[in-house]
Protein backbone atom coordinates (compact mmCIF):
# COMPACT_ATOMS: atom_id res chain seq x y z
CA UNK A 1 0.00 0.00 0.00
CA UNK A 2 1.16 3.19 -0.65
CA UNK A 3 0.97 6.43 1.82
CA UNK A 4 -0.63 9.25 -0.06
CA UNK A 5 -0.34 12.59 1.60
CA UNK A 6 -2.93 15.03 0.15
CA UNK A 7 -1.17 18.38 -0.49
CA UNK A 8 -4.02 20.04 -1.74
CA UNK A 9 -5.37 21.39 1.57
CA UNK A 10 -4.22 24.30 3.77
CA UNK A 11 -6.31 25.11 7.13
CA UNK A 12 -6.18 28.25 9.22
CA UNK A 13 -6.70 27.33 13.11
CA UNK A 14 -7.32 29.42 15.92
CA UNK A 15 -6.88 28.35 19.49
CA UNK A 16 -10.82 27.50 20.33
CA UNK A 17 -10.31 25.36 17.05
CA UNK A 18 -8.85 23.24 19.46
CA UNK A 19 -11.18 20.62 21.11
CA UNK A 20 -10.33 17.59 19.95
CA UNK A 21 -6.66 16.18 18.86
CA UNK A 22 -5.10 12.79 17.23
CA UNK A 23 -2.85 11.12 19.39
CA UNK A 24 -0.78 8.70 17.49
CA UNK A 25 1.32 5.92 18.76
CA UNK A 26 2.87 3.33 17.02
CA UNK A 27 5.57 1.10 17.04
CA UNK A 28 7.36 -0.74 14.59
CA UNK A 29 9.56 -3.84 14.38
CA UNK A 30 13.16 -3.41 14.43
CA UNK A 31 13.73 -5.01 11.68
CA UNK A 32 14.02 -3.55 8.96
CA UNK A 33 15.48 -0.55 10.50
CA UNK A 34 14.28 1.22 7.24
CA UNK A 35 10.72 1.29 8.21
CA UNK A 36 11.04 3.15 11.26
CA UNK A 37 12.89 6.13 9.07
CA UNK A 38 10.00 5.84 6.82
CA UNK A 39 7.05 6.33 9.52
CA UNK A 40 8.86 9.18 10.90
CA UNK A 41 9.25 10.71 7.46
CA UNK A 42 5.42 10.66 6.56
CA UNK A 43 4.52 11.61 9.86
CA UNK A 44 7.17 14.47 9.80
CA UNK A 45 5.89 15.23 6.15
CA UNK A 46 2.05 15.56 7.74
CA UNK A 47 3.05 17.81 10.09
CA UNK A 48 3.20 15.76 13.59
CA UNK A 49 4.15 16.77 16.77
CA UNK A 50 6.14 14.53 18.61
CA UNK A 51 5.41 14.37 22.56
CA UNK A 52 8.21 11.19 22.76
CA UNK A 53 9.46 8.38 20.80
CA UNK A 54 6.62 7.06 18.95
CA UNK A 55 4.12 8.90 20.45
CA UNK A 56 2.36 12.00 18.16
CA UNK A 57 -0.13 14.43 18.28
CA UNK A 58 -2.13 16.53 14.97
CA UNK A 59 -5.08 18.32 14.82
CA UNK A 60 -8.21 16.50 14.13
CA UNK A 61 -8.88 17.49 10.70
CA UNK A 62 -10.49 14.43 8.33
CA UNK A 63 -7.33 15.04 5.37
CA UNK A 64 -4.91 14.44 8.03
CA UNK A 65 -6.74 11.82 9.98
CA UNK A 66 -7.54 9.98 6.60
CA UNK A 67 -3.35 9.73 5.93
CA UNK A 68 -2.84 8.73 9.59
CA UNK A 69 -5.29 6.18 8.96
CA UNK A 70 -3.57 5.33 5.73
CA UNK A 71 0.16 5.10 7.52
CA UNK A 72 -1.42 2.88 10.58
CA UNK A 73 -2.89 0.33 8.16
CA UNK A 74 0.61 0.11 6.75
CA UNK A 75 2.33 -0.22 10.38
CA UNK A 76 -0.06 -2.76 11.00
CA UNK A 77 0.45 -4.96 7.23
CA UNK A 78 4.06 -4.86 8.38
CA UNK A 79 3.78 -6.65 12.06
CA UNK A 80 3.89 -3.39 13.83
CA UNK A 81 1.23 -1.79 16.19
CA UNK A 82 -0.62 1.78 16.30
CA UNK A 83 -3.32 2.89 17.72
CA UNK A 84 -4.96 6.68 16.99
CA UNK A 85 -7.05 8.36 19.60
CA UNK A 86 -8.87 10.88 19.72
CA UNK A 87 -8.22 13.46 22.98
CA UNK A 88 -9.56 16.34 24.60
CA UNK A 89 -6.51 18.68 25.78
CA UNK A 90 -8.83 20.15 28.96
CA UNK A 91 -5.92 22.35 30.33
CA UNK A 92 -6.08 25.17 28.76
CA UNK A 93 -2.55 25.94 29.24
CA UNK A 94 -1.41 22.45 27.86
CA UNK A 95 -3.51 23.26 24.86
CA UNK A 96 -1.81 26.42 24.52
CA UNK A 97 1.22 24.75 24.88
CA UNK A 98 0.94 22.15 22.33
CA UNK A 99 -0.23 25.32 19.74
CA UNK A 100 3.30 27.11 20.87
CA UNK A 101 5.18 23.67 19.88
CA UNK A 102 3.66 23.40 16.54
CA UNK A 103 4.57 27.13 15.49
CA UNK A 104 8.17 26.60 16.66
CA UNK A 105 8.11 23.56 14.95
CA UNK A 106 7.02 25.24 11.38
CA UNK A 107 9.16 28.45 12.10
CA UNK A 108 12.35 26.09 12.29
CA UNK A 109 11.21 24.19 8.93
CA UNK A 110 10.25 28.27 7.43
CA UNK A 111 13.87 28.95 8.59
CA UNK A 112 15.54 25.98 6.96
CA UNK A 113 13.93 26.91 3.54
CA UNK A 114 15.01 30.36 3.76
CA UNK A 115 17.89 29.27 4.13
CA UNK A 116 17.72 27.45 1.55
CA UNK A 117 17.22 30.73 -0.69
CA UNK A 118 19.58 32.37 0.84
CA UNK A 119 22.28 29.18 -0.24
CA UNK A 120 20.37 29.49 -3.66
CA UNK A 121 21.63 33.30 -4.47
CA UNK A 122 25.13 32.29 -3.01
CA UNK A 123 25.05 30.34 -5.87
CA UNK A 124 23.98 32.16 -8.30
CA UNK A 125 26.41 35.21 -7.57
CA UNK A 126 29.02 32.88 -7.06
CA UNK A 127 28.40 31.62 -10.91
CA UNK A 128 28.43 35.73 -12.00
CA UNK A 129 31.50 36.38 -10.10
CA UNK A 130 33.30 33.31 -12.31
CA UNK A 131 31.45 34.30 -15.06
CA UNK A 132 30.05 30.52 -15.61
CA UNK A 133 27.12 32.08 -17.57
CA UNK A 134 26.56 28.73 -19.16
CA UNK A 135 23.58 26.51 -20.28
CA UNK A 136 24.87 23.73 -18.21
CA UNK A 137 24.67 26.60 -14.70
CA UNK A 138 21.29 27.58 -15.96
CA UNK A 139 19.67 24.26 -16.13
CA UNK A 140 21.58 23.03 -12.57
CA UNK A 141 19.86 25.61 -11.09
CA UNK A 142 16.57 25.43 -12.65
CA UNK A 143 16.64 22.25 -10.98
CA UNK A 144 17.31 23.62 -7.71
CA UNK A 145 14.88 26.41 -7.95
CA UNK A 146 12.27 23.31 -9.06
CA UNK A 147 13.08 22.08 -5.33
CA UNK A 148 12.53 25.23 -3.42
CA UNK A 149 9.13 25.52 -5.45
CA UNK A 150 7.96 22.12 -4.64
CA UNK A 151 9.34 22.18 -0.90
CA UNK A 152 7.33 25.47 -0.06
CA UNK A 153 3.88 24.12 -0.90
CA UNK A 154 4.75 20.83 1.58
CA UNK A 155 5.48 23.66 4.20
CA UNK A 156 2.29 25.32 3.87
CA UNK A 157 0.19 22.19 4.09
CA UNK A 158 1.41 21.06 7.53
CA UNK A 159 1.11 25.05 9.08
CA UNK A 160 -1.65 24.35 10.74
CA UNK A 161 -1.54 27.73 12.50
CA UNK A 162 -0.22 30.26 9.70
CA UNK A 163 3.08 31.58 11.24
CA UNK A 164 4.51 34.66 10.61
CA UNK A 165 7.76 33.15 8.46
CA UNK A 166 5.68 31.96 6.47
CA UNK A 167 5.11 34.84 4.56
CA UNK A 168 8.99 36.02 4.91
CA UNK A 169 9.30 32.18 3.32
CA UNK A 170 6.95 33.07 0.16
CA UNK A 171 8.70 36.50 -0.42
CA UNK A 172 12.38 34.18 0.07
CA UNK A 173 11.26 32.17 -3.14
CA UNK A 174 9.95 34.97 -5.13
CA UNK A 175 13.28 36.65 -4.55
CA UNK A 176 14.26 33.32 -6.18
CA UNK A 177 12.52 33.43 -8.65
CA UNK A 178 13.67 37.05 -9.60
CA UNK A 179 17.20 36.25 -9.29
CA UNK A 180 16.80 33.26 -11.39
CA UNK A 181 15.16 35.23 -14.23
CA UNK A 182 18.18 37.38 -14.52
CA UNK A 183 20.67 35.13 -14.43
CA UNK A 184 18.71 33.49 -17.12
CA UNK A 185 18.47 36.59 -19.63
CA UNK A 186 22.60 37.07 -18.22
CA UNK A 187 23.47 33.40 -19.66
CA UNK A 188 21.50 34.54 -22.91
CA UNK A 189 23.36 37.89 -23.43
CA UNK A 190 26.81 35.61 -22.41
CA UNK A 191 25.61 33.09 -25.18
CA UNK A 192 24.95 35.74 -28.09
CA UNK A 193 28.08 37.46 -27.14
Amino acid sequence: MQLVLHSSYEYTYSMEDHSTWLLFAYQVPASPSTHRSYVWRKLKALGALYLQNSICILPSIEPVEETLRQLHAEIINRNGAAIILHVNLLNEEERTEIIARFRRQMEDEYGEFIEECGEFHAELTKERARHHLTYGELEENDVDLGKLRLWLPKLRVRDFFQVDTATKAAEALESCEADFSQFESEVEEASRG
